[in-house]
């Protein structure tokens, strides 16, 4: 009899055709006017690292490189392109505000 742990193991793995979101141009203020903005903001700050990821982007990244697009910031952090958007969102907004 085959148990779970050996159908996990004989089960061969797909192969992902996705490609990166990291390639895909984008407009922020396009962007944050789509319906899914407001839950692609929620996702990213209910992730556990959101609070460390921005204060180490508005403390570390931004202050060497207040230019940075949203592409290097992803993968500088190696965070999705949807997270690093949200991020610069948001440092955006607090330098805006002091």
């Amino acid at each position: 009899m085959e148990t779970q742990k050996d159908a996990l193991v004989s089960t061969p793995q797909k192969k992902r055709n996705k490609k990166s979101t990291r390639l895909i141009e984008i407009d922020l203020g396009d962007f944050k006017t789509h319906p899914l903005w407001d839950i692609l903001t929620e996702t990213a700050q209910r992730n556990p690292m959101y609070a460390g990821l921005l204060g180490y982007t508005r403390d570390h990244v931004i202050a060497k490189n207040p230019k940075v697009t949203p592409k290097e910031l992803a993968s500088k952090l190696s965070i999705s392109l949807g997270e690093s958007l949200v991020i610069l969102d948001e440092v955006t907004k607090d330098n805006g505000s002091s």
